[in-house]
């Protein structure tokens, strides 16, 4: 089974990471691989080094963003770089001929390969449908689920929402988030080399940030960055700022990062990340990853503004908006003795790190021969 997957940025490639390691221990499965996005960008880090270095096979690439999109980086721009990714991948597809196509959580180049493998009848798994966010992802991620045949959905209770909106039960899955699955395999980056590189020590208290610009919130992106800012500055110990991902508005945002003194970094690769989570004293800002993979290592999360709107979130989740004030009394919240007691025995309710084994046995059990792309929703 020849099974196509896009990966567009640092979030996804993190969650399909172990997908692909056990595809390549199948006999009867092979990968094809396609790069596009934030990985061809060299001010992002130029990440598709980080995958071939891995050992990960590239069969085909193509550029979405190109500098009309860095200098406009508005919401236009995002919609053309999208039509590029559908041209691209729609060639690609048909040359390819895939069994199957397993797209994945919001992101557009998973977008457009989902719309493309519906409109080329090839079989579509989606994984991590269901789930509610407070930005145009929710819509990005509905939609590709009506567009999927299969889903692999992070808990019961997105299930539950994908049963609601018309999908057929017996399709399915339940196996949790595999961006956790990547997190316990992979082994830490040594304290020595985060120093040098980030000008962190592991061993002192610090803290991590990670914004990502709102695209129905573009006007305020810069406030909103500013605000978060003035308030980490006010406590006396290491920060390390991530840039966000390319969304409209990510300019506003890169650009008060830059002028802040405080430490930052375009990207960094699984096993940094991995370290600087499980070490940190607080997640601070609006990322996926702070509901999806802090409780893991138990750590404090600070989440700023609209942006995870709606989505379950575990006991080590603090939720303020972007004010200074706010920001500020949850990290002392977060920092505190007490809180950390209360979240000490937390697990984690997006899964416990076997979520890309399930889909590799439920993908090898599918019978696709003859099978019928066309969907009727349920109701």
């Amino acid at each position: 089974m020849k099974i196509l997957i896009v990966t567009e940025r640092r979030a996804d490639f993190s969650r399909y990471k172990p997908i692909l390691n056990l595809i390549k221990k199948e006999r009867k499965l092979n990968y094809q691989l396609i790069v596009t996005g934030l990985h061809l960008i060299k001010k992002y880090g130029y990440t598709i080094n980080e995958i071939i270095e891995s050992n990960f096979k590239v069969n085909s690439k193509f550029k979405m963003f190109d500098r009309k999109y860095n200098l406009e980086n508005d919401g236009a721009a995002m919609s053309f770089s999208m039509g590029k990714a559908f041209c691209a991948l729609s060639e690609i597809i048909k040359r390819n001929k895939p069994d199957l196509i397993l797209s994945g959580f919001d992101i557009a180049a998973n977008f457009a390969v989902t719309v493309c493998g519906a409109h080329m009848n090839i079989p579509v798994a989606h994984i991590q449908g269901g789930e509610v966010s407070g930005t145009i992802d929710e819509s990005l991620r509905h939609g590709m689920s009506k567009f999927s045949n299969f889903h692999f959905t992070a808990n019961n209770e997105t299930k539950k929402r994908l049963i609601k909106m018309g999908e057929i039960p017996k399709n399915i899955f339940a196996v949790g988030c595999p961006s956790i699955d990547a997190l316990v395999s992979e082994k830490e980056t040594h304290r020595d080399k985060i120093l040098k590189k980030f000008k962190i020590d592991i061993l002192k208290p610090f803290t991590i940030t990670i914004q990502h610009p709102v695209t129905s919130e573009l006007k305020q992106a810069e406030k909103q960055m500013i605000e978060t800012i003035k308030a980490i500055n006010n406590f006396n110990i290491q920060h390390l700022i991530l840039f966000p991902n390319n969304d409209a508005g990510s300019n506003k945002i890169l650009k008060i990062i830059k002028k802040s003194k405080i430490n930052f970094t375009p990207t960094l690769n699984l096993s940094e990340y991995k370290t600087l989570l499980k070490h940190c004293k607080i997640l601070i800002g609006n990322s996926s990853s702070g509901i999806h993979e802090a409780s893991t290592y138990k750590v404090p999360v600070i989440n700023i503004g609209t942006r995870q709107n709606g989505r379950d979130k575990p006991r080590n989740i603090i939720t303020v908006k972007h004010k200074r004030n706010e920001i500020i009394q949850a990290i002392k919240k977060g920092l505190s003795k007490n809180f950390n007691n209360k979240i000490k025995d937390i697990k984690n309710p997006y899964g416990d790190g076997t979520s890309s084994k399930k889909i590799i046995r439920i993908i090898k059990n599918l019978n696709l021969k003859k099978f019928n792309t066309q969907k009727k929703i349920t109701y």
